[in-house]
C-alpha cells in the first residue's frame, strides 16, 4: 500500500484496473468451465449419491431414535 494521492483520484487508471480485473475473471471462468465439463457428470453424481446415502442415514437415525 503506497500513500500517493494521485493514484486514488485517477478515474482512467481505476477503470483500467476494472476493466483487465473482469477481464480476467471472464478468462479463468472460462477455463475452469473447460477443464470441469467432461468430468461435471461425475460430479453431479456423486453429489447424488453422497444426498441419497444422507438421506438414507438420516430416516434410519430417526426410526431408530423413535424407540
Amino acid at each position: 500500500m503506497t500513500n500517493d494521492p494521485t493514484r486514488s483520484r485517477d478515474p482512467f487508471r481505476w477503470i483500467w484496473q476494472a476493466c483487465l480485473f473482469i477481464f480476467g475473471s471472464v478468462v479463468l471462468l472460462n477455463l475452469a468451465v473447460a477443464y470441469l465439463q467432461p468430468i461435471l457428470p461425475w460430479l453431479v453424481g456423486a453429489a447424488v449419491l453422497a444426498l441419497v446415502l444422507w438421506v438414507i442415514v438420516s430416516v434410519i437415525r430417526w426410526h431408530r431414535s423413535r424407540w
